[in-house]
């Protein structure tokens, strides 16, 4: 099917599904079309329930498989509806690691989300993708849908040396503000460009607007202990203390680290005293409050370009009040935390591992690239005209348009991890980040302490 006429399907796909009842969509469905019946399903674990366009754009991947085929039916069903639970951030993987341990599955397409890492980790194999996955990078076909940043062999590293499947979601992250919220506390935020100068004044001034207006008290960096967020603005400006973005991604300890990370505890410590993490973030769950952003309750929220669809999905007038905006740094940013992930891969033993395979290929061309970045504001690492996400007709395009003229060759994948600061053998060495946000202790004290236990 020609690039334009597959978009003009999706969209027709997407407004007829928001237009007739469940009883009636097996029509597009496959199931009654020209009176084939399908002889193959093709099992597919999903992504993004209930996030808005991301939602609707997975379904549309599947209805508009089984138009142009036929003899196949694709069976979609949710994280939420098979293991997934909100209260576990580490449900998925552990979910994956258990369908390689017991070596089957039911479902032909699973969902990785980009967690080789932490698979890894639970697994403690690092081929484990090699030896259970199917790698799709040498099908010529994925090869010419994909930008070619992707296919080197430092991203395959990244996967110990396979491409499990399409770099389908590009994401970046940010520090989010309400932009009305901001015009109430009298303070002008910086969308590009802010140091960390900049963000302790705006905390210093919301913390002066909750003194005088006890009524009207606004969170002014939302935390949830679901989901805590808040230390990549630590790892970010220790990244801009070092100013060089190999030694940053090279986990290895050095007294140049050891200072960069000194001095960062000492702007944490800075800005404790404004108290920028309401006291209840240890009660705050996550899925009931991220509405808080919306409706004006908090100026600041540390997250992923992914909000864009979780808020828009909730209400998608009050989402053009919230900014995203480049994280602050001691002056200016050298690298910056935004990547593409691998959403999907094949397990090789699966009944239908070839449908499978052509389902992930069939995402793999420009028109579904133009789709994603028209529907979710984010960029994609399949080929398309849109694949940068440049529109720049709104504060989204324009800051995923910023981030990717400025770190297109300098990007990293943020999870925490105190390997960031010292090596890999310390990765859980406390790095004291939470203690001095919360006035427990000192720059000076977090950083002795750190010494002791590396001796």
């Amino acid at each position: 099917m020609k690039f334009n006429s597959k978009i003009l399907l999706i969209a027709l796909l997407g407004l007829w599904n928001c237009g007739c009842d469940e009883n009636s969509r097996g029509v597009l469905s496959g199931e009654k079309v020209s009176g084939v019946v399908p002889v193959d399903t093709v099992n597919f674990v999903g992504h993004w329930l209930n996030e808005g366009k991301r939602e609707l754009f997975v379904r549309n991947l599947a209805r508009v498989y089984e138009f142009e085929n036929q003899n196949v039916k694709v069976n979609l069903k949710f994280p939420e509806e098979i293991y997934y639970d909100p209260q576990d951030r580490a449900s998925n993987e552990k979910y994956t690691a258990k369908v390689i341990q017991q070596g089957l599955t039911d479902w032909d397409v699973l969902r990785i989300n980009g967690e080789y890492g932490e698979v890894t980790n639970i697994l403690d194999d690092t081929d484990w993708p090699r030896k259970y996955l199917v790698d799709f990078s040498g099908i010529e076909q994925f090869r010419e849908g994909t930008q070619p940043s992707l296919l080197t062999e430092d991203e395959m590293e990244k996967w110990n040396g396979v491409i499990p499947g399409p770099y389908l979601e590009g994401q970046y992250w940010a520090l989010w503000f309400n932009k009305k919220v901001a015009e109430k506390v009298g303070i002008e935020v910086k969308q590009f460009g802010m140091t960390f100068d900049d963000f302790a004044g705006y905390l210093e001034a919301i913390n002066q607007y909750n003194k005088s207006n006890p009524d009207d008290h606004i969170i002014p960096l939302y935390e949830s202990y679901v989901w805590e967020t808040t230390m990549l603005l630590a790892l970010n400006l220790f990244a801009s203390y070092l100013g060089n973005a190999d030694a940053f991604l090279e986990w290895k300890m050095s007294e140049e680290k050891l200072q960069a990370w000194h001095k960062t505890l000492k702007q944490i410590e800075r800005i404790s005293q404004y108290n920028p993490i309401d006291p209840s973030w240890r009660e705050t769950d996550w899925a009931s409050s991220h509405e808080m952003m919306l409706n004006g309750e908090c100026l600041f929220y540390v997250n992923g370009s992914w909000m864009y669809n979780i808020w828009e999905g909730i209400d998608s007038e009050k989402i053009y009040d919230i900014v995203p905006s480049e994280l602050p740094s001691a002056g200016k940013n050298v690298i910056y935390p935004h990547d593409y992930s691998i959403t999907w891969g094949v397990p090789q033993n699966v009944p239908n591992r070839d449908e499978a395979v052509k389902f992930l290929l069939s995402m793999n061309t420009p028109d579904v690239a133009e789709m994603w970045t028209r529907y979710t504001k984010c960029p994609t690492g399949i080929k398309g005209n849109l694949s940068s996400a440049s529109l720049g007709g709104d504060q989204f395009e324009e800051f995923a348009k910023y981030v990717q003229d400025n770190f297109s060759e300098n990007k990293f994948r943020y999870y925490w991890s105190s390997a960031w600061i010292l090596d890999n053998d310390h990765y859980n060495t406390p790095v004291y980040f939470r203690e001095v946000l919360n006035g427990e202790m000192t720059a000076n004290e977090a950083m002795m302490a750190i010494r002791a236990s590396i001796r």
